[in-house]
């Protein structure tokens, strides 16, 4: 869209959101009409042929103020083109959250944290989300956060095995924004992807450490793609490999027919599908939770989660089952170390 007129609005916390936005302005360029304001400096949607928001996460949300900014601005919204990006903790989109207090398991992390806003306002069709990350530090977090974090990073490795501590909460992927923003060129400007971002990487860099006993660390950790974990109280595979989301799934329903169990589809997004394989056990039904999801900053790739809980021995055929589906997977040179 020639000589378009868009708006990016933010809600920041901590400053993490502002400095993308303005990351992304410079990535869709500065010849472009593109204002940045923060959210309680908007009156009208009015003038502006798209809009961008972003936010800070709370309790696998965007913020309570952009969901007021939805609420007064729905209808002028639900007509123009928009995008949607979040700063979070962690930006795993295999994630299943299974801890207290939610009531069941369901997807968490990145973009899964717009699930229920685009639940709540089904006229929003958002061209393109993302769900970058973010950066915590630590010594200037308000108690409630603090406190927040502290319970979290002693509960987590149950539910984000590979995931610890500080690399939670360092989890910023630079290219997510770089996918983001020409998504934005492409599909709402007509214009070309960038192919230098890299020249822009001064709106994240930084020499300021997450904590003054840890200058040496960077602020992107190394992303774990690989693992297996087998606890006393859950099994838990992650891998990678070379396909499409679509052929993943009919792979994953080979293996569920073959495995004789009972496969329904919980949740579906266009970047991932949360499945529940039940498995009849001698004693009690095993669950398996399996999450394949295309990532922004992993093009060809499906990142793959098996989730399995219950005590050890209880679960070694479900185990068993996991092996083989990622045999199946893993077939054919599609693993990607």
């Amino acid at each position: 869209m020639k000589n378009a007129k868009g708006l990016l609005v933010y809600d920041t916390c901590y400053g993490s959101t502002a400095e993308s936005a303005y990351w992304i302005k410079a990535l869709i360029g500065h010849e472009h009409y593109l204002e940045v304001k923060g959210l309680h400096q908007i009156l009208t949607l009015e003038p502006y042929d798209y809009v961008i928001i972003g936010s800070y996460t709370r309790w696998e949300k965007p913020s309570k103020d952009v969901y007021n900014f939805i609420e007064q601005h729905y209808a002028e919204l639900s007509k123009k083109q928009t995008a949607f990006y979040v700063h979070c903790g962690d930006c795993d989109e295999t994630t299943v959250m299974t801890m207290p207090p939610w009531k069941k398991p369901h997807l968490s992390s990145g973009r899964n944290y717009f699930i229920h806003m685009l639940t709540k306002f089904p006229d929003l069709k958002p061209v393109t989300l993302g769900g970058f990350g973010g950066r915590q530090v630590t010594p200037r977090l308000n108690r409630g956060d603090a406190l927040l974090i502290w319970l979290l990073e002693r509960t987590m490795p149950q539910d984000k095995c590979g995931w610890y501590g500080r690399d939670v909460w360092e989890s910023m992927i630079p290219k997510r924004v770089e996918a983001f923003a020409n998504d934005i060129r492409a599909h709402m400007l007509d214009l070309p992807p960038v192919h230098d971002p890299e020249k822009c990487h001064v709106f994240w860099s930084t020499e300021q450490p997450a904590l003054l006993s840890e200058r040496g660390k960077g602020k992107t950790p190394e992303r774990i793609f690989t693992v297996c974990k087998n606890t006393p109280r859950m099994f838990y595979s992650r891998s990678r490999f070379r396909s499409s989301l679509d052929e993943t799934v009919a792979l994953i329903n080979q293996w569920a027919r073959e495995a004789g169990l009972e496969l329904i589809e919980e949740q579906k997004t266009s970047y991932n599908v949360h499945f529940q394989a039940t498995k009849q056990g001698s004693k009690e039904n095993l669950i398996i939770h399996i999450v394949p999801a295309t990532f922004p900053e992993d093009p060809g790739n499906v990142h793959i989660a098996f989730r399995c809980n219950g005590k050890a021995g209880i679960r070694k055929s479900a185990e068993d089952d996991i092996v083989r589906a990622e045999a199946l997977l893993w077939a054919d040179g599609r693993k990607v170390d």
